[in-house]
């Protein structure tokens, strides 16, 4: 498979700005500040608890506030923060937000790429009128066990049609710099083959389907400009997706090319020692760091033991100072 870069279509001397941004920023960021843009969480509302950790800079995405002014109070809370980062703010936009349309797998059923364009602009521009920035979608799990309960948010069992809608998703739902809402594909990569159809079971793939089948729809994401993704749960070929090296950098930053922003699904960094892989929640975190993965979500890992991971070694710094710097680029190539 050809190499592929991310970040596609963008005027280069956005990527300068970004850079240079997000540089001077990382400079003047304390430990603290930078744990926190690695930390996502989940609440229904501003609560005071959460406007204050944002404020603190202890918090750098959160996901599921929906109601406007909520988030226009967090997002004031990160404004007002030492360094006025904004925020992400997520949300499953799976295929219409307000006005719905057919399921994933319907609209892949549809054999038309640019009405699915079409309507993930309009999409893109309702989450953004009520403040959501981030999407975690589309779905790219080709599936070909109609026993795995999550198959309807995928495109079905064609790794083309897959890789085509994939494109068409996230030129759409990026279309506009004012009103786009920022991809991000998942799971990477092949959870739609959990062994039995059974879900978060553990896949076996070959190198040789994973290139040929699993990794062409994210490269086509990637290549329409997707500038975040998400590992997988289960686990792959033995080592869950979240903490997995081989994967997330070897296939996805080395051999597809990906430079932008890695978050794990929900608590999986959490889930590492369940699967047998970390000994605990401090080695998890570890293993969260080594493969990558920028953004903690909900487990809460990442601002339990970061510090004592950086206090313990240098290199966990360095780690984390790259892991920082693209979430700060990416964070102002979006728009933000």
């Amino acid at each position: 498979m050809r190499h592929h870069s991310t970040l596609k279509g963008l005027d280069p001397d956005r990527h300068h700005a970004a850079d240079a941004w997000a540089q001077d920023v990382l400079a003047k960021m304390t430990l603290s500040e930078k744990i926190g843009q690695l930390n996502q969480v989940s609440e229904d509302s501003a609560s005071a608890a959460l406007v204050e950790a944002v404020a603190a800079g202890r918090v750098g995405s959160v996901l599921n506030v929906v109601d406007p002014t909520e988030i226009d109070a967090l997002q004031a809370a990160a404004g007002e923060s030492r360094l006025g980062i904004p925020l992400l703010v997520g949300r499953d936009v799976v295929h219409g937000f307000e006005v719905m349309a057919p399921i994933p797998l319907g609209l892949a059923a549809t054999w038309n790429p640019a009405k699915v364009e079409e309507f993930c602009t309009l999409t893109a521009a309702a989450a953004r009128s009520r403040g959501i920035n981030w999407t975690f979608a589309p779905m790219l799990d080709v599936c070909r066990d109609p026993r795995w309960g999550r198959i309807a948010e995928g495109f079905g069992e064609d790794a083309w049609l897959t890789s085509v809608m994939a494109g068409a998703f996230v030129r759409g739902l990026q279309a506009s710099p004012e009103e786009s809402l920022l991809a991000c594909p998942k799971h990477f990569a092949g959870y739609g083959a959990s062994e039995s159809g059974l879900d978060y079971n553990r896949t076996y793939i070959s190198d040789i389907e994973l290139f040929n089948v699993y990794f062409p729809p994210f490269a086509a994401a990637f290549d329409a400009g997707a500038m975040t993704v998400m590992p997988s749960f289960s686990d792959v070929n033995g080592q869950p997706g979240a903490g997995n090296q081989r994967l997330l950098k070897t296939f996805l930053r080395d051999q597809l090319g990906f430079s932008g922003v890695i978050v794990s699904d929900w608590a999986a960094l959490a889930e590492l020692p369940i699967h047998g892989v970390a000994e605990d929640g401090k080695e998890a975190a570890q293993l969260g760091l080594n493969a990558g993965v920028h953004i903690d979500m909900m487990s809460g890992l990442y601002e339990r033991f970061v510090a004592e991971l950086v206090d313990e070694d240098p290199e966990n710094l360095a780690q984390l100072d790259a892991l920082v710097l693209e979430i700060l680029r990416v964070k102002h190539l979006a728009g933000l």
